[in-house]
């Protein structure tokens, strides 16, 4: 099978095989910008001092990753299971114990991942627990007994979800976020615990150091420089901010591949879109932002880090 090579000379960036380019391009357009040359514009300094501070943020990270041992030679499209529903469950931490969704024995997140394993539904449930904040003020959510849980790539929130009820709660509700023909104002009407998430889009990225510190080590760089770019466009939401739109940059824990840090999963709202990145360091991020987030329709760059990617019928 022929490649492409699409770095110069491939002595920094694999080569995409045709028939995996092929896939990606069904999914998402691919950059007709030269993302290497965002990637250096971002480490050659500025004309300001946030420039300056971006540029050392950036080379530090980059020091950082150059330490650690990386799988860049096994084959990473389709290395991750793109999941058909992605419960994403606030915890307001970074880190968590080896599996995390266990951590608390019958909280929310356990009762999802045990309803997610029972599922044999023929497609890929995951639920994942991020530094997504929570209400410290309601000793229930304290204790992991009620949460909201955001659901993608439809974006809508489980508002005040009861460990109890979980089981029946999604039986009601996973039926109709896999029909197609529901729409999210569909879904805000029949299920009247739903609420839009206000976002346009989702960053999460790999901090689990409790199961690889690789991911633990390399994931604040790259968060700091997500939001840094996102500033630049005036995209950056963090939980304070209450505007719509935007992007929210979290931390989850393991998405699986730590060989593969860093580990980015981007859901994209208005194009129920999935894009599932590895190897990915913090020079690739302007790139990232740029292309991908800022774009309207978004293009790939770096199709070559495509670990999974998908653009929902939903």
């Amino acid at each position: 099978m022929g490649v492409l090579d699409i770095w110069g000379g491939g002595a920094k960036r694999r080569a995409v095989a045709d028939g995996e380019r092929a896939a990606i391009e069904r999914e998402i357009k691919l950059c007709d910008r030269d993302p290497e040359k965002v990637c250096a514009d971002c480490t050659s300094g500025g004309e300001s001092s946030d420039d300056e501070d971006e540029k050392r943020v950036i080379l530090k990270g980059e020091e950082v990753f150059a330490r650690l041992e990386i799988d860049t030679e096994s084959r990473l499209f389709n290395s991750s299971k793109v999941p058909a529903v992605h419960f994403v469950v606030p915890t307001s931490q970074v880190d968590w114990k080896h599996d995390a969704c266990s951590e608390r024995e019958g909280s929310v997140q356990h009762k999802i991942s045990l309803w997610c394993e029972r599922q044999d539904l023929g497609q890929s449930m995951s639920c994942n627990v991020t530094s997504l904040p929570i209400d410290i003020m309601n000793i229930d959510v304290m204790r992991g007994a009620r949460n909201n849980v955001l659901v993608l790539p439809h974006f809508v929130w489980i508002q005040d979800l009861d460990a109890r009820t979980v089981d029946e709660t999604l039986d009601s509700l996973v039926p109709d976020l896999m029909d197609t023909a529901v729409k999210r104002p569909g879904l805000l009407q029949k299920h009247q615990n739903l609420t839009e998430a206000k976002e346009d889009s989702f960053v999460f990225i790999c901090s689990h150091t409790t199961r690889d510190k690789r991911c633990g080590v390399t994931a604040p760089y790259m968060r700091q420089v997500f939001e840094r770019e996102l500033q630049k466009h005036g995209l950056f939401r963090d939980n304070s901010d209450l505007r719509p739109q935007g992007t929210n940059v979290q931390f989850t824990n393991h998405v699986g591949g730590h060989k593969f840090a860093g580990n980015v999963q981007i859901y994209l709202k208005k194009f129920n879109t999935l894009v599932w990145l590895g190897r990915v360091t913090p020079k690739h991020i302007p790139a990232i932002v740029q292309n991908l987030i800022a774009t309207d329709p978004p293009q790939l760059p770096f199709p070559e880090k495509v670990r999974c990617i998908r653009k929902y019928e939903w």
